[in-house]
């Protein structure tokens, strides 16, 4: 099983799928980030199809009773929420995540700490496109930095290529192969004048990527806008492409600070030197 003491390095801004083979390991990690949640004073959601879900937390030393009494910690089953219209619709379960953060900030939490237990859509499949869109229009609700969400997929249910689509919509993702050290892979978050950028930037988060940079522009007001790619360790040629890409339709609106070397070469190699402004010349 994969090392659920990951759960405590997440932050607001992260959106993970963690996939997991073992209902231990699911509980466990439910448990950890409902606690981290409300040692962190975040409103925290927890969306599930688990009929047992509050004796589940009640069991990994989470004080229910006193949680959901204060209002600090709502359960919310899927059949209430998500399918109360009889089936599942990307559009209204975003509107859902939005109200959920709105009401976070309003009632003076840090932030929101959402879950989601996705193994309803395997009993009851919105479509592999519904699905894969709600997950990659949450992203841009969670680069505020506000908000962060953690999505469990069994792989006993899901099976490829599907979960490596619905993974894909994710900056980060938690599987068996993960190392128990480090952090989500890639963190988008905005800053006033645009979008800061840290880890890694693949295939394994393309989508994600992709979603974020293609609204970059009607969700950041500032004339010029930024990507600060200081922390970014590694982009595949894709990613590059597409930042890009995002430049030129920008008419020169964008450009780029903090680039190490590998970057910069590899975002010349995809045209970033025809793009005006994007990626400014550094001082020898």
């Amino acid at each position: 099983m994969t090392d659920v003491a990951l759960v405590d390095r997440m932050r607001p801004g992260d959106h993970v799928c963690w996939t997991f083979a073992h209902d231990g390991e699911r509980r466990r990690v439910v448990g950890g980030w409902v606690r981290a949640g409300l040692r962190d004073h975040h409103l925290i959601v927890y969306r599930t199809g688990a009929a047992d879900a509050v004796t589940e937390l009640a069991a990994e030393r989470v004080d229910t009773r006193a949680a959901i009494a204060s209002g600090r910690l709502r359960v919310l089953p899927v059949g209430e929420d998500w399918l109360a219209a009889g089936a599942f619709d990307a559009d209204t379960a975003d509107r859902a995540f939005h109200a959920d953060l709105e009401q976070a900030l309003r009632s003076g939490y840090a932030g929101l700490r959402a879950i989601a237990d996705m193994a309803w859509a395997a009993r009851r499949d919105p479509g592999a496109e519904q699905l894969g869109r709600y997950e990659r229009q949450i992203n841009r609700r969670i680069a505020g930095g506000y908000g962060m969400a953690l999505c469990l997929y069994d792989r006993r249910v899901f099976a490829e290529p599907r979960l490596s689509e619905l993974t894909r919509a994710h900056p980060a993702a938690v599987t068996e192969r993960t190392p128990h050290t480090g952090s989500p892979l890639l963190r988008m978050v905005r800053r006033a004048d645009g979008l800061r950028l840290s880890g890694e930037a693949d295939l394994s988060n393309r989508d994600a990527f992709a979603t974020v940079l293609a609204h970059l522009l009607e969700d950041t007001t500032a004339p010029e806008v930024v990507l600060d790619l200081t922390d970014l360790r590694f982009a595949d040629a894709t990613s590059c492409r597409q930042v890009v890409t995002v430049a030129r339709e920008s008419g020169g609106r964008v450009r780029t600070v903090g680039a190490r070397p590998s970057l910069r070469r590899l975002l010349a190699l995809q045209g970033a030197e025809r793009v005006p402004g994007l990626l400014p010349s550094v001082a020898v």
